[in-house]
């Protein structure tokens, strides 16, 4: 889950991964059993050599290493499954991936086979951070969808091996209710703090969390927000912060009963004041004709340092109008925050979370490292939301779908001069017929989308049709600065 330079004939670049192969959690936050899986793509448009190396939370290979082959143009894509290794035996870990050039990575956490599915995605880190902040965590908390918990997994980003302490962080005063430490863990090794367990916490608790690394370290840390029997929202914490944060797609107790909370941490050192924690939206066009086309508000209370503010359309009936969706943009003013939005399916356990993102990013490329329409072994199938990060200007994308080796040439196919509203979004849904209908049921491969004129970013859901339980996640896209060469 993190970077870094090595001396070398080529630029290399290490990313890091927390995965499993059937973990078992039992007596934890879950009683499930996980695996996993992730999925790289080659941010360059040209070869790209590497090696992916497994470790053990005690700092020892997993197995042996694996060479990466067959990344040879920008968008190639090679997906390794932990649960079908037989290298590799039943527990945790993390993973590195060294390569000679840029990749991205998409992790997929699940409980397989069985009859109510959990399921969750984070992207691989590619920069670790002396500090990193998790809006929100909770010790059995309560929801209109079941009970809560929060397992927070800790990479050690370093050379070294690293003392680690994790603040845990109350919401109404920004005091700190207990640290936890986590003393000498091996490099690129992973531990796991699961807050189910943790005796130090009040009852019915939620709050925030900061992660800490000792004496010039640094860490990657990912965190799983269990909700009920089934469901579990995974994101990744924050390493660094912004003013200015866009949610590409928020919804409103829709009839299929998503609703989208956005949880925003202060992490600027001072109270935020009541008022200056500002939401402004865009409803979609394919949004019903009668709703309001914006929305506008604010947090009524001052934010301590620390703590977070929760805008949630589950509950607020008065912000958020019935079945509105849309895009929104979060701005603070002279404050640094962290913002992520949780999917909620109100009415079941389908769940799924994606990181805020900078409005203030100026990439113009954005590569999607696994798309999906209906595949018929499982009924699994992707949506992208593609984000216009301009408030005035319409953006004009081009994207190009490249289907996986050995897929249907249908699988492939470029779309060109699409326009994107000014501070709103593009929805690719491959869960439907209709939704992007080049594509043929059963097509897989990776997306890439160009700007020719403002700033984009995106993020994608995941999701097994048919499967009961919690089948459904989100993370977010890669960018590149400028169209690759």
């Amino acid at each position: 889950m993190f970077s870094r330079f090595r001396p070398a004939a080529a630029i290399a670049l290490t990313l890091g991964v927390a995965v499993s192969t059937m973990m078992s959690a039992s007596a934890a936050s879950t009683t499930k059993s996980l695996s996993s899986n992730f999925t790289l793509v080659n941010l360059v448009n040209g070869p790209n050599n590497g090696q992916i190396q497994y470790i053990k939370a005690d700092g020892s290979n997993w197995r042996d290493p694996e060479d990466i082959t067959g990344f040879n143009a920008l968008g190639d894509q090679l997906i390794k499954r932990q649960y079908d290794d037989t290298l590799l035996d039943a527990g945790s870990g993390s993973v590195v991936v060294s390569t000679d050039g840029p990749v991205g990575a998409v992790v997929q956490i699940q409980a397989r086979g069985i009859p109510n599915a959990t399921s969750g995605a984070y992207v691989g880190v590619s920069q670790g951070a002396a500090q990193a902040n998790v809006p929100l965590v909770s010790h059995h908390g309560t929801s209109v969808s079941g009970a809560t918990n929060s397992q927070i997994i800790i990479q050690n980003a370093s050379a070294s091996a690293t003392n680690v302490t994790v603040d845990l962080i109350s919401l109404t005063d920004g005091a700190v209710i207990h640290t936890q430490p986590f003393n000498n863990i091996p490099p690129n090794a992973s531990v796991s703090y699961d807050l189910e367990g943790e005796s130090a916490l009040p009852e019915g608790w939620f709050g925030s969390a900061v992660i800490k690394a000792a004496g010039g370290g640094e860490v990657a840390v990912v965190s799983n927000f269990f909700i009920g029997p089934d469901a579990m929202l995974t994101f990744n914490a924050f390493t660094s912060a912004g003013r200015k944060w866009v949610a590409p797609l928020i919804a409103s107790r829709l009839i299929n009963s998503l609703s989208t909370p956005i949880t925003v941490q202060n992490v600027s050192g001072s109270t935020i004041p009541a008022h200056e924690v500002k939401v402004t939206c865009k409803k979609d066009p394919n949004a019903g004709a009668g709703l309001a086309p914006t929305l506008a508000f604010d947090n009524p209370n001052p934010v301590n340092n620390n703590a977070s503010v929760a805008f949630n359309p589950v509950t607020d009936l008065t912000n958020f109008p019935t079945e509105w969706f849309g895009a929104c943009t979060v701005t603070t003013g002279a404050f640094d925050t962290v913002m992520f939005v949780q999917m909620r399916f109100v009415t079941g356990n389908r769940a799924g979370a994606y990181e805020g993102i900078l409005g203030t990013g100026t990439d113009k490329q954005v590569v999607v490292p696994l798309y999906a329409k209906n595949l018929p072994s499982n009924h699994f199938a992707s949506a992208v939301t593609i984000s216009n990060l301009s408030d005035t200007q319409p953006a004009h994308v081009t994207l190009v779908y490249k289907g996986a080796v050995g897929s249907n040439a249908a699988c492939s196919f470029t779309k060109s001069n699409v326009e994107i509203a000014a501070g709103g979004s593009l929805i690719q849904n491959h869960r439907t017929e209709d939704g992007v209908p080049e594509l043929i049921d059963g097509c897989v491969g990776t997306l890439t989308v160009t700007s020719s004129d403002q700033p984009i970013n995106a993020f994608v859901q995941l999701d097994f049709l048919q499967q009961l339980g919690d089948p459904f996640m989100a993370h977010d896209a890669f960018t590149i600065a400028a169209a690759a060469n």
